[in-house]
């Protein structure tokens, strides 16, 4: 039972936390943003919209949906943003 609880800790943590984590990391002027920061932004932010977009295609809940969705729309916003 501990595998599994781990193994949705991984699954869900990156959409839950990583995409507000880096679009609050985004709210920097373009131009202040540091190399390291923008390459960690892109980083977890992929991740988090990957993780998203599998919580939303599997489909295994409502809950893990809007898990889903929170992951995808912020980290893609995050991601734009720095575009």
């Amino acid at each position: 039972m501990e595998s599994l609880a781990l193994a949705v800790v991984i699954i869900v943590s990156p959409a839950m936390y990583g995409g507000p984590l880096v679009l609050l990391l985004s709210f920097w002027r373009r131009e202040s943003i540091s190399k390291f920061r923008l390459i960690f932004i892109r980083v977890i932010g992929g991740l988090a919209f990957l993780s998203g977009a599998f919580l939303i295609v599997e489909n295994i809940s409502r809950g893990s949906t809007i898990i889903g969705l929170i992951g995808v729309s912020t980290s893609a916003i995050a991601i734009w943003r720095t575009q």
